[in-house]
């Protein structure tokens, strides 16, 4: 794990499909820059394709793949992959039957009534109701951020229960069955863009959060925003280099490597954006 270098450049020469977190990746206070969706129309247009992979609701996603120009979306953890078919609509695939993902759903939503009733400062994400398959408990986007302490009760309660939960910046995402962010994302790969060999050179992922184990640990080619540093000491999988810049304008120093070394460069670019890290207290 270290600061990106021009050593480095050549390493993304082959980059052709970018995996990214959204929230404090591609984000900053909930607020997609303009330099940052001009650093994704950037990459569109030299080909390189952007996949962005979250725990936001389908709602969100729908949007998303909608009005940015990304290929795909992998939203609420991996339940779901959006897409826009040639002829302008909107293809769903889910990992199971819709009607058993929600069914388990509401079995999720009474496991997370019992952790709010052990951190009563805790609520249910307000996109709860645009959510298909799974289960958001805000614990910083609407309100206050939580201890450390009291988010691992919220952890611990539904891991407690049988489901899988995990931390976002915003949100504790809980969910019941084994697919996670990095296995939506091994189907988009081999189904979607047809992606089964070289993959290595290939692929690159950024993300912010401890959420985002599965996806440092499943793609060599991986960059955090200077934000993801005070998560780095209690992963599992960290990022191979982390961005001198936070949030959206760290996705946009990754884009200038990305392009520059597809044209050839071996020099870094000049850094569109301040590079100075602006971060909450951790």
């Amino acid at each position: 794990m270290t600061t990106f270098t021009a050593a480095d450049l050549s390493r993304l020469s082959g980059v052709d499909l970018i995996f990214t977190d959204v929230d404090d990746t591609l984000t900053h206070r909930g607020r997609l820059s303009a330099r940052t969706l001009d650093a994704l129309a950037r990459l569109a247009e030299a080909g390189v394709r952007v996949v962005p992979v979250t725990g936001g609701c389908a709602g969100w996603c729908d949007h998303l793949v909608r009005a940015w120009p990304v290929a795909a979306v992998i939203g609420e953890s991996g339940a779901f992959r959006f897409r826009m078919r040639r002829d302008g609509g909107l293809e769903r695939r889910f990992v199971r039957p819709l009607n058993a993902l929600r069914a388990d759903q509401q079995r999720l939503l009474a496991i997370a009534h019992q952790a709010i009733e052990r951190v009563p400062a805790a609520r249910l994400a307000l996109d709860q109701d645009y959510r298909l398959v799974d289960v958001a408990v805000d614990h910083a986007q609407d309100i206050p951020p939580l201890p450390r302490e009291q988010v691992r009760v919220l952890i611990d309660t539904f891991q407690a229960a049988g489901a899988h939960a995990r931390a976002s910046s915003i949100h504790v995402n809980a969910w019941f069955g084994e697919h996670d962010k990095a296995t939506m994302a091994r189907q988009v790969l081999e189904q979607d863009f047809a992606i089964t060999t070289d993959r290595a050179a290939r692929v690159l992922f950024i993300g912010d959060a401890p959420n985002d184990e599965t996806m440092f640990g499943e793609t060599a080619l991986t960059f955090g925003v200077a934000n993801i540093r005070p998560h780095l000491a209690s992963m599992a999988h960290t990022p191979r280099w982390v961005c001198e810049a936070a949030y959206g304008d760290g996705f946009v120093e990754m884009a200038d490597y990305v392009l520059a070394a597809r044209a050839g460069a071996r020099q870094l670019p000049a850094p569109r954006v301040p590079l100075a890290v602006d971060m909450p207290p951790c």
